[in-house]
Protein backbone atom coordinates (compact mmCIF):
# COMPACT_ATOMS: atom_id res chain seq x y z
CA UNK A 1 0.00 0.00 0.00
CA UNK A 2 1.25 3.49 -0.85
CA UNK A 3 -1.54 5.85 0.17
CA UNK A 4 -1.33 9.62 0.11
CA UNK A 5 -1.59 11.16 3.59
CA UNK A 6 -3.02 14.68 3.77
CA UNK A 7 -3.10 17.03 6.73
CA UNK A 8 -5.59 19.88 6.38
CA UNK A 9 -5.20 23.02 8.49
CA UNK A 10 -7.42 26.09 8.66
CA UNK A 11 -6.62 29.39 10.41
CA UNK A 12 -8.71 32.50 10.89
CA UNK A 13 -6.03 35.13 10.21
CA UNK A 14 -7.99 38.35 9.57
CA UNK A 15 -11.43 39.84 9.23
CA UNK A 16 -10.91 40.07 5.48
CA UNK A 17 -8.22 39.07 2.99
CA UNK A 18 -7.92 40.94 -0.30
CA UNK A 19 -7.40 38.39 -3.05
CA UNK A 20 -6.38 41.15 -5.47
CA UNK A 21 -3.55 42.23 -3.17
CA UNK A 22 -2.61 38.60 -2.62
CA UNK A 23 -2.23 38.06 -6.36
CA UNK A 24 0.06 41.08 -6.61
CA UNK A 25 2.45 39.96 -3.88
CA UNK A 26 2.38 36.25 -4.74
CA UNK A 27 2.65 36.42 -8.53
CA UNK A 28 3.86 34.53 -10.44
CA UNK A 29 4.11 31.69 -7.90
CA UNK A 30 0.46 31.76 -6.88
CA UNK A 31 -2.91 33.31 -7.45
CA UNK A 32 -4.82 30.78 -9.52
CA UNK A 33 -8.57 30.74 -8.87
CA UNK A 34 -9.77 27.59 -7.12
CA UNK A 35 -12.61 26.01 -9.06
CA UNK A 36 -14.53 22.75 -8.55
CA UNK A 37 -13.91 19.78 -10.84
CA UNK A 38 -17.62 19.12 -11.22
CA UNK A 39 -20.20 21.62 -12.40
CA UNK A 40 -21.46 24.13 -9.84
CA UNK A 41 -24.89 25.81 -9.92
CA UNK A 42 -24.69 28.51 -12.60
CA UNK A 43 -26.74 31.05 -10.63
CA UNK A 44 -24.55 30.60 -7.51
CA UNK A 45 -20.92 31.46 -8.28
CA UNK A 46 -18.40 29.67 -6.07
CA UNK A 47 -16.84 31.39 -3.11
CA UNK A 48 -13.76 33.16 -4.41
CA UNK A 49 -10.46 31.73 -3.29
CA UNK A 50 -7.00 31.41 -4.78
CA UNK A 51 -4.40 28.66 -4.57
CA UNK A 52 -0.78 29.25 -3.57
CA UNK A 53 1.83 26.49 -4.03
CA UNK A 54 4.49 26.56 -1.30
CA UNK A 55 8.04 25.14 -1.18
CA UNK A 56 8.22 21.43 -0.38
CA UNK A 57 9.94 20.16 2.76
CA UNK A 58 12.28 17.15 2.56
CA UNK A 59 13.42 15.09 5.53
CA UNK A 60 15.34 11.95 4.68
CA UNK A 61 13.31 9.92 2.20
CA UNK A 62 10.09 11.83 2.95
CA UNK A 63 9.03 14.80 0.83
CA UNK A 64 6.09 16.87 2.08
CA UNK A 65 4.41 19.11 -0.50
CA UNK A 66 2.51 22.17 0.70
CA UNK A 67 -0.22 24.33 -0.77
CA UNK A 68 -2.53 27.01 0.59
CA UNK A 69 -5.99 28.23 -0.39
CA UNK A 70 -6.76 31.84 0.55
CA UNK A 71 -10.35 32.87 1.24
CA UNK A 72 -11.55 36.45 1.11
CA UNK A 73 -13.27 36.19 4.51
CA UNK A 74 -9.88 35.91 6.20
CA UNK A 75 -9.18 32.18 6.34
CA UNK A 76 -6.05 30.42 5.12
CA UNK A 77 -6.43 26.69 4.49
CA UNK A 78 -3.12 24.83 4.29
CA UNK A 79 -2.63 21.28 3.00
CA UNK A 80 0.44 19.10 3.63
CA UNK A 81 0.67 15.85 1.68
CA UNK A 82 3.10 12.97 1.27
CA UNK A 83 3.19 9.28 0.40
CA UNK A 84 3.57 6.50 2.94
CA UNK A 85 3.98 2.74 2.60
CA UNK A 86 2.74 -0.21 4.58
CA UNK A 87 1.03 -3.58 4.31
CA UNK A 88 -1.98 -3.07 6.61
CA UNK A 89 -4.41 -0.24 7.29
CA UNK A 90 -3.44 -0.02 10.96
CA UNK A 91 0.19 0.71 10.07
CA UNK A 92 -0.88 4.18 8.95
CA UNK A 93 -2.52 5.14 12.26
CA UNK A 94 0.75 6.74 13.38
CA UNK A 95 0.28 9.33 10.64
CA UNK A 96 -2.45 11.07 12.63
CA UNK A 97 0.36 13.14 14.20
CA UNK A 98 3.63 12.14 12.53
CA UNK A 99 7.15 13.43 13.14
CA UNK A 100 9.85 13.89 10.52
CA UNK A 101 13.18 12.13 10.90
CA UNK A 102 14.66 15.16 12.66
CA UNK A 103 11.78 15.18 15.18
CA UNK A 104 9.97 18.14 13.62
CA UNK A 105 6.18 17.84 13.72
CA UNK A 106 4.01 18.61 10.71
CA UNK A 107 2.09 21.06 12.89
CA UNK A 108 5.27 23.08 13.27
CA UNK A 109 5.98 22.99 9.53
CA UNK A 110 2.42 24.16 8.85
CA UNK A 111 2.75 27.03 11.32
CA UNK A 112 6.06 28.14 9.83
CA UNK A 113 4.49 28.12 6.37
CA UNK A 114 1.55 30.16 7.68
CA UNK A 115 3.82 32.75 9.30
CA UNK A 116 5.81 33.17 6.09
CA UNK A 117 2.63 33.52 4.05
CA UNK A 118 1.11 36.08 6.42
CA UNK A 119 4.25 38.19 6.26
CA UNK A 120 3.86 38.43 2.48
CA UNK A 121 0.11 39.04 2.69
CA UNK A 122 0.27 41.92 5.20
CA UNK A 123 -0.87 44.60 2.68
CA UNK A 124 -4.04 42.64 1.94
CA UNK A 125 -5.06 41.75 5.50
CA UNK A 126 -7.85 43.80 7.05
CA UNK A 127 -7.81 43.68 10.87
CA UNK A 128 -5.31 40.80 11.06
CA UNK A 129 -5.13 38.60 14.15
CA UNK A 130 -2.05 39.44 16.17
CA UNK A 131 -1.49 35.74 16.76
CA UNK A 132 -3.88 33.35 15.00
CA UNK A 133 -5.46 30.80 17.31
CA UNK A 134 -4.69 27.10 17.08
CA UNK A 135 -5.83 25.73 13.73
CA UNK A 136 -8.50 23.20 12.98
CA UNK A 137 -6.48 20.20 11.79
CA UNK A 138 -7.85 17.20 9.90
CA UNK A 139 -6.15 14.06 8.56
CA UNK A 140 -7.15 12.31 5.34
CA UNK A 141 -5.90 8.88 4.21
CA UNK A 142 -6.34 8.49 0.43
CA UNK A 143 -5.95 4.97 -0.97
CA UNK A 144 -6.47 3.58 -4.45
CA UNK A 145 -8.84 0.59 -4.85
CA UNK A 146 -5.80 -1.55 -5.77
CA UNK A 147 -4.05 -0.52 -2.53
CA UNK A 148 -6.76 -2.04 -0.37
CA UNK A 149 -8.02 -4.72 -2.77
CA UNK A 150 -11.45 -3.16 -3.17
CA UNK A 151 -13.74 -4.32 -5.97
CA UNK A 152 -17.01 -3.89 -4.08
CA UNK A 153 -17.20 -1.27 -1.32
CA UNK A 154 -19.99 -2.96 0.65
CA UNK A 155 -18.23 -6.35 0.73
CA UNK A 156 -14.89 -4.73 1.54
CA UNK A 157 -16.40 -2.83 4.49
CA UNK A 158 -17.90 -6.02 5.88
CA UNK A 159 -14.48 -7.65 5.85
CA UNK A 160 -12.30 -4.69 6.87
CA UNK A 161 -14.65 -2.39 8.80
CA UNK A 162 -13.13 -3.02 12.21
CA UNK A 163 -9.56 -2.33 11.05
CA UNK A 164 -10.77 0.78 9.19
CA UNK A 165 -12.43 2.01 12.41
CA UNK A 166 -9.11 1.45 14.20
CA UNK A 167 -7.30 3.55 11.61
CA UNK A 168 -9.79 6.43 11.90
CA UNK A 169 -9.81 6.46 15.70
CA UNK A 170 -6.10 5.73 16.13
CA UNK A 171 -6.95 2.63 18.15
CA UNK A 172 -3.93 0.30 18.21
CA UNK A 173 -6.05 -2.79 18.94
CA UNK A 174 -9.33 -2.49 17.01
CA UNK A 175 -10.33 -5.99 18.14
CA UNK A 176 -11.24 -4.40 21.49
CA UNK A 177 -13.68 -1.95 19.88
CA UNK A 178 -17.33 -2.74 20.43
CA UNK A 179 -19.64 -3.34 17.48
CA UNK A 180 -21.47 -0.14 18.42
CA UNK A 181 -18.26 1.92 18.29
CA UNK A 182 -17.28 0.43 14.94
CA UNK A 183 -20.71 1.20 13.49
CA UNK A 184 -20.66 4.75 14.89
CA UNK A 185 -17.18 5.41 13.48
CA UNK A 186 -18.21 4.16 10.03
CA UNK A 187 -21.69 5.72 10.08
CA UNK A 188 -20.85 8.56 7.68
CA UNK A 189 -19.81 6.49 4.65
CA UNK A 190 -20.49 7.21 0.99
CA UNK A 191 -19.91 5.33 -2.22
CA UNK A 192 -20.64 6.40 -5.81
CA UNK A 193 -19.00 3.61 -7.81
CA UNK A 194 -18.67 0.05 -6.59
CA UNK A 195 -14.94 0.51 -6.02
CA UNK A 196 -14.86 3.90 -4.32
CA UNK A 197 -15.56 4.87 -0.73
CA UNK A 198 -15.45 7.88 1.58
CA UNK A 199 -15.67 7.42 5.36
CA UNK A 200 -15.81 10.57 7.52
CA UNK A 201 -15.01 10.69 11.21
CA UNK A 202 -14.45 13.60 13.63
CA UNK A 203 -10.66 13.77 13.40
CA UNK A 204 -9.88 11.90 10.18
CA UNK A 205 -11.34 10.49 6.98
CA UNK A 206 -10.52 7.72 4.53
CA UNK A 207 -10.93 8.08 0.78
CA UNK A 208 -10.67 5.14 -1.63
CA UNK A 209 -10.65 6.54 -5.15
CA UNK A 210 -8.86 6.10 -8.47
CA UNK A 211 -8.35 9.83 -8.95
CA UNK A 212 -7.01 12.67 -6.80
CA UNK A 213 -10.52 13.23 -5.31
CA UNK A 214 -9.96 17.00 -5.39
CA UNK A 215 -13.63 17.90 -4.95
CA UNK A 216 -13.99 15.56 -1.96
CA UNK A 217 -10.95 17.16 -0.36
CA UNK A 218 -12.45 20.57 -1.11
CA UNK A 219 -15.60 19.54 0.78
CA UNK A 220 -13.47 18.59 3.78
CA UNK A 221 -11.63 21.90 3.56
CA UNK A 222 -14.83 23.94 3.42
CA UNK A 223 -16.33 22.14 6.40
CA UNK A 224 -13.06 22.56 8.30
CA UNK A 225 -12.86 26.30 7.64
CA UNK A 226 -16.49 26.70 8.72
CA UNK A 227 -15.59 25.02 11.98
CA UNK A 228 -12.60 27.30 12.58
CA UNK A 229 -14.72 30.40 11.87
CA UNK A 230 -17.52 29.32 14.21
CA UNK A 231 -14.99 28.42 16.88
CA UNK A 232 -13.22 31.77 16.53
CA UNK A 233 -16.39 33.83 16.74
CA UNK A 234 -17.73 31.78 19.63
CA UNK A 235 -14.56 32.64 21.59
CA UNK A 236 -14.67 36.26 20.42
CA UNK A 237 -18.32 36.66 21.40
CA UNK A 238 -17.57 35.11 24.81
CA UNK A 239 -14.95 37.80 25.35
CA UNK A 240 -17.22 40.59 24.10
CA UNK A 241 -20.20 39.50 26.19
CA UNK A 242 -18.04 39.13 29.31
CA UNK A 243 -16.48 42.54 28.76
CA UNK A 244 -19.90 44.08 28.10
CA UNK A 245 -21.26 42.75 31.41
CA UNK A 246 -18.24 44.19 33.24
CA UNK A 247 -18.66 47.55 31.50
CA UNK A 248 -22.34 47.65 32.34
CA UNK A 249 -21.60 47.01 36.01
CA UNK A 250 -19.03 49.83 36.01
CA UNK A 251 -21.38 52.18 34.18
CA UNK A 252 -24.21 51.51 36.62
CA UNK A 253 -21.96 52.54 39.49
CA UNK A 254 -20.98 55.87 38.00
CA UNK A 255 -22.64 59.21 38.52
CA UNK A 256 -25.22 60.39 36.02
CA UNK A 257 -22.98 62.90 34.28
CA UNK A 258 -20.01 60.54 33.95
CA UNK A 259 -22.10 57.86 32.17
CA UNK A 260 -20.68 57.20 28.69
CA UNK A 261 -22.20 54.34 26.68
CA UNK A 262 -20.93 55.32 23.24
CA UNK A 263 -17.81 53.11 23.24
CA UNK A 264 -19.71 50.07 24.46
CA UNK A 265 -22.50 50.62 21.95
CA UNK A 266 -19.97 50.98 19.14
CA UNK A 267 -18.10 47.82 20.19
CA UNK A 268 -21.27 45.72 20.37
CA UNK A 269 -22.56 47.10 17.07
CA UNK A 270 -19.29 46.37 15.26
CA UNK A 271 -19.16 42.83 16.62
CA UNK A 272 -22.76 42.15 15.61
CA UNK A 273 -22.15 43.36 12.05
CA UNK A 274 -18.80 41.56 11.74
CA UNK A 275 -20.11 38.19 12.89
CA UNK A 276 -23.21 38.42 10.69
CA UNK A 277 -21.15 39.36 7.64
CA UNK A 278 -18.57 36.61 8.08
CA UNK A 279 -21.26 34.02 8.90
CA UNK A 280 -22.93 34.82 5.58
CA UNK A 281 -19.60 34.55 3.74
CA UNK A 282 -18.83 31.20 5.35
CA UNK A 283 -22.28 29.83 4.50
CA UNK A 284 -21.93 31.04 0.90
CA UNK A 285 -18.62 29.17 0.61
CA UNK A 286 -20.47 25.86 0.34
CA UNK A 287 -22.95 26.90 -2.34
CA UNK A 288 -20.62 25.83 -5.13
CA UNK A 289 -21.48 22.18 -4.48
CA UNK A 290 -23.61 21.24 -7.46
CA UNK A 291 -23.25 17.47 -7.18
CA UNK A 292 -25.64 15.71 -4.82
CA UNK A 293 -23.12 13.00 -3.95
CA UNK A 294 -20.65 15.69 -2.83
CA UNK A 295 -23.45 17.53 -1.04
CA UNK A 296 -24.21 14.39 0.99
CA UNK A 297 -20.56 14.19 1.96
CA UNK A 298 -20.62 17.84 3.04
CA UNK A 299 -23.69 17.15 5.19
CA UNK A 300 -21.82 14.19 6.67
CA UNK A 301 -18.90 16.48 7.54
CA UNK A 302 -21.33 18.99 9.06
CA UNK A 303 -22.76 16.30 11.32
CA UNK A 304 -19.33 14.96 12.29
CA UNK A 305 -17.97 18.45 13.00
CA UNK A 306 -21.20 19.47 14.78
CA UNK A 307 -21.49 22.54 12.56
CA UNK A 308 -25.24 23.04 13.23
CA UNK A 309 -24.54 23.05 16.99
CA UNK A 310 -21.64 25.51 16.56
CA UNK A 311 -23.83 27.76 14.43
CA UNK A 312 -26.62 27.60 17.02
CA UNK A 313 -24.14 28.54 19.75
CA UNK A 314 -22.89 31.54 17.76
CA UNK A 315 -26.47 32.63 17.02
CA UNK A 316 -27.32 32.43 20.72
CA UNK A 317 -24.28 34.57 21.52
CA UNK A 318 -25.43 37.05 18.89
CA UNK A 319 -28.85 37.21 20.55
CA UNK A 320 -27.12 37.98 23.84
CA UNK A 321 -25.14 40.75 22.11
CA UNK A 322 -28.40 42.12 20.70
CA UNK A 323 -29.98 42.11 24.16
CA UNK A 324 -26.96 43.89 25.62
CA UNK A 325 -27.02 46.38 22.75
CA UNK A 326 -30.69 47.13 23.42
CA UNK A 327 -30.06 47.37 27.16
CA UNK A 328 -27.18 49.80 26.73
CA UNK A 329 -29.12 51.80 24.14
CA UNK A 330 -32.05 52.06 26.56
CA UNK A 331 -29.75 53.10 29.42
CA UNK A 332 -28.12 55.69 27.17
CA UNK A 333 -31.50 57.02 26.04
CA UNK A 334 -32.75 57.21 29.63
CA UNK A 335 -29.59 59.05 30.62
CA UNK A 336 -30.09 61.62 27.89
CA UNK A 337 -33.73 62.10 28.86
CA UNK A 338 -32.77 62.57 32.52
CA UNK A 339 -30.12 65.11 31.56
CA UNK A 340 -32.61 67.01 29.37
CA UNK A 341 -35.25 66.96 32.10
CA UNK A 342 -32.65 68.19 34.62
CA UNK A 343 -31.68 71.05 32.30
CA UNK A 344 -35.33 72.00 31.85
CA UNK A 345 -35.89 72.03 35.64
CA UNK A 346 -32.74 74.11 36.16
CA UNK A 347 -33.82 76.60 33.49
CA UNK A 348 -37.29 76.77 35.04
CA UNK A 349 -35.80 77.48 38.47
CA UNK A 350 -33.47 80.12 37.00
CA UNK A 351 -36.45 81.73 35.26
CA UNK A 352 -38.38 81.85 38.54
CA UNK A 353 -35.42 83.39 40.33
CA UNK A 354 -35.03 86.01 37.60
CA UNK A 355 -38.76 86.83 37.81
CA UNK A 356 -38.60 87.08 41.61
CA UNK A 357 -35.63 89.43 41.46
CA UNK A 358 -37.35 91.56 38.82
CA UNK A 359 -40.56 91.74 40.90
CA UNK A 360 -38.67 92.82 44.03
CA UNK A 361 -37.18 95.90 42.39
Amino acid sequence: MTPEILHLYAWDVAFELSLEEARKVLAPAGGAEVRPEKAAPRDLPPQRSIHVPLPAVTAGALTVTLGANLYQFGVIALTLRYRASGSRLLEFARHHAPLLEDGTSLDRIARQALDGLMEKLKPGLKRPRVSPEEPEAYTVFRFSPEDVGMTDAAAWLTENGRELAGLLTGEADPARLSAMEVEETLAERYSYYRDDLVVIDWDAAVIVDRGPAADVLRVFELANLQLVEYRHYDQELDRVVGRAYDDLEQLRGRSLFSFRAGDLLRSLREMRVSVSEVADEVENATKYIGDWHLARQYLGCARRFHLPEWRHTVEERLKTVDELYNLVATESSNQKMLILESIIVILFVVDLVVLAIAAGR
